[in-house]
C-alpha cells in the first residue's frame, strides 16, 4: 500500500488535505514542517509528500534530498502554497518538487492528482 506523508505546522490545512484524500488506497500520515518532517522521512519511505509550505525548501538544508534519498525518484513532492510568484515556482520545480499547486486549490483536482500519480508509478 502507498505511503502519502501531508506535512505542514497549519493543523486545520493538513487535516483539509488529510480528508480530501479520505478514501485513496494509501496509508496517510501527517507530520509538521522543518525537522519534524524530516526524522519521519529518514524512518519511513513514503511514496509521495505533499507540503503546504515553501519555506522549508529555502531555508538552505535541501530539503529535496533528505526526503528523497539519492538514486531514487520517490517520494513524488507536491507543495501546495499561496505563492504565485514564476520564479518561486521554478525555484521550487528545478530543485526536484515535482507538482506545485497554489491555493486556493481545488481537492477535487488534487485528490485526481495523487491518484494518477500513484498509478503512473506502479503505487
Amino acid at each position: 500500500m502507498p505511503r502519502i506523508l501531508i506535512a505542514s505546522d497549519d493543523e486545520f490545512a493538513r487535516e483539509l488535505v488529510r480528508l480530501a484524500l479520505a478514501g485513496v488506497d494509501a496509508e496517510v500520515r501527517c507530520t509538521g514542517c522543518g525537522a519534524e518532517l524530516e526524522r519521519l522521512c529518514a524512518r519511513v519511505l513514503f511514496d509521495m509528500v505533499i507540503v503546504l509550505r515553501t519555506a522549508p525548501f529555502f531555508c538552505g538544508r535541501e530539503l529535496i534530498g533528505r526526503l528523497r534519498p539519492e538514486g531514487l525518484r520517490r517520494p513524488v513532492v507536491y507543495v501546495l502554497s499561496w505563492q504565485q510568484c514564476e520564479q518561486t515556482v521554478l525555484a521550487l520545480l528545478e530543485c526536484g518538487v515535482d507538482q506545485y499547486l497554489t491555493f486556493p486549490v481545488s481537492l477535487q483536482r488534487l485528490r485526481a492528482k495523487v491518484v494518477s500519480d500513484l498509478a503512473v508509478n506502479g503505487l
